[in-house]
C-alpha cells in the first residue's frame, strides 16, 4: 500500500527571478530552514574566504529527509541545490514536502530524489517558463511505502543491561530497526545523501538536527576532516 505525500513546495532563489519564492511550504519550516541557510552561508563564506563562490557554484545538490520537530513539528523531505536569483545575489533553492514515513524509508526510496532533481536543474534551462514549470510541479507527488508502525519498551532497571522489547503492525524490517536506532542515538535525527560533485564523493549523512552551521562548509567542499566531522567506515 502507498501513502500519498502532500504536494511538493519550493523555497528559495532561482537565477530567472529577482525575488525570494516560496510556496506550497508550511510557513514554520520555511522560517526555520531559511534562518539556517542564512547562517550557513555566512559562516561557510568566512571559513572559505576568496575560495568560496567557485566552491559553491560547484557544490553538489544534496537530498535531505528530516524527523519532525528539526524545522516544524512535521517530517521533511526534499532536495537543495545551489543557486542564484537574477541578480546574483547566491542562495540556494529548496524543494520539499511533508514526508509520510521515516527518515530512513524516505532516503531508500531514491526515486523520488531523481524527480526532484530533475525539477531543480530544469530551472536553469535557457527559456525557462516559471509559470509552465509551476504548473508542471503541481502534478509531482511522492508515492510512500506504507510506514511500518511499532513501540519500544525497555527495562528501567540500571542494573540490568539495555535491551529494546519492539512490537510491530507488521512484520519489522532493518530499516524500521535503524530508524529506532538513530532515534535512540540522534533523537531528532537528519539524513543527508549526495551523488557527489567535483569535490564531494558520493555519501550519507547522518546528523542530530540540522548540520552545525560551523560544519556546512564540508558539505560544499568536501573537507570532512577540516570542519570537524566524525567519520565512520563501513564495511559490508
Amino acid at each position: 500500500m502507498k501513502a500519498l505525500a502532500s504536494p511538493v513546495g519550493i523555497c528559495g532563489k532561482i537565477i530567472s527571478q529577482g525575488d525570494f519564492l516560496a510556496q506550497d511550504l508550511d510557513v514554520a519550516f520555511v522560517d526555520s530552514w531559511h534562518e539556517w541557510l542564512q547562517a550557513v552561508l555566512a559562516v561557510s563564506r568566512e571559513q572559505l574566504g576568496t575560495r568560496w563562490l567557485e566552491t559553491y557554484l560547484t557544490s553538489p545538490i544534496w537530498h535531505f529527509a528530516l524527523s519532525p520537530g528539526v524545522c516544524s513539528d512535521k517530517a521533511m523531505a526534499g532536495t537543495l541545490m545551489p543557486s542564484a536569483d537574477q541578480v546574483g545575489r547566491h542562495y540556494p533553492f529548496t524543494l520539499a514536502a511533508e514526508l509520510a514515513v521515516t527518515p530512513v524509508q524516505a532516503w531508500q526510496e531514491s526515486g523520488w530524489t531523481d524527480s526532484l532533481e530533475q525539477q531543480a536543474l530544469a530551472t536553469l534551462d535557457e527559456g525557462f517558463n516559471l509559470q509552465h514549470w509551476l504548473a508542471e510541479l503541481s502534478k509531482l507527488a511522492i508515492a510512500w511505502p506504507q510506514a511500518t508502525r511499532f513501540s519500544v519498551s525497555q527495562s528501567s532497571n540500571e542494573a540490568i543491561r539495555q535491551a529494546w522489547t519492539i512490537s510491530a503492525n507488521q512484520p519489522l524490517d532493518s530499516l524500521a530497526l535503524l530508524h529506532q536506532s538513530y532515534l535512540q542515538q540522534f533523537s531528532r535525527y537528519c539524513l543527508w545523501w549526495t551523488a557527489g560533485s567535483e569535490h564531494v564523493t558520493p555519501c550519507l549523512l547522518v546528523t542530530s538536527g540540522l548540520p552545525q552551521v560551523s560544519q556546512y562548509a564540508a558539505m560544499l567542499d568536501g573537507d570532512w576532516t577540516r570542519w570537524n566531522w566524525q567519520q565512520k567506515q563501513i564495511h559490508y
